[in-house]
């Protein structure tokens, strides 16, 4: 194995150790020592890839950014989906990005953990839920008017917010499910009435 590949498997390595500890515990209670001895590298090899521990947020939201926007939130905006497939594409993405990860979402763990004591972070968490409140906008667009779109996107992406965290707590995906039923019936109906006229 080349030196290069080397690095580049320690850096995978490091960031998903890093994820998973914070997810698991938090940023707080996670240490560059901790995740040093998940990878079974020393706290040097981890100062090699970053300068310091706030690094790791930043990095994990470009992850998980990247994740959605290769998964679903690009696809949003094909103009041959229609509104129904695009629901089913987000929700799809979401179930599969909360199934892969055990203890949660990390980027809703975190927001919870740092908005408050890390406000240095807000504008990386803000960036990542305008993906979702464009994307479920857009979707809403087909139906609305863009304010009233943007509005309804709010209150969506607001209930998935709290509907994730249900669902962690009670072992179940009924509260997203609910969310999504939700978001299809707005489409739902506007696509009945337009028929209607």
């Amino acid at each position: 194995m080349t030196a290069r590949k080397a690095s580049t498997n320690h850096k995978n390595q490091i960031f998903e150790q890093a994820r998973q500890l914070m997810r698991m515990q938090g940023y707080h209670r996670t240490s560059i020592a901790d995740i040093a001895q998940g990878c079974g590298l020393s706290k040097a090899s981890i100062y090699h890839h970053i300068s310091e521990k706030k690094d790791l947020v930043g990095i994990t939201m470009r992850e998980v950014q990247k994740f959605f926007k290769e998964n679903c939130f690009d696809l949003i905006y094909d103009k041959q989906l229609s509104s129904t497939k695009k629901i089913d594409l987000l929700f799809a993405t979401l179930g599969q990005y909360l199934a892969e990860h055990h203890g949660g979402c990390l980027v809703h763990n975190l927001v919870h953990e740092l908005a408050d004591s890390q406000p240095e972070f807000l504008g990386l968490f803000q960036e990542y839920f305008s993906l979702w409140l464009n994307a479920v906008a857009h979707i809403l667009q087909q139906s609305y008017t863009p304010e009233v779109a943007r509005t309804l996107s709010e209150d969506i992406v607001a209930q998935l917010g709290g509907a994730i965290m249900m669902d962690r707590l009670y072992r179940t995906d009924r509260y997203v499910q609910r969310v999504k039923a939700l978001l299809t019936s707005y489409v739902a109906e506007k696509e009945k009435a337009a028929a209607i006229a």
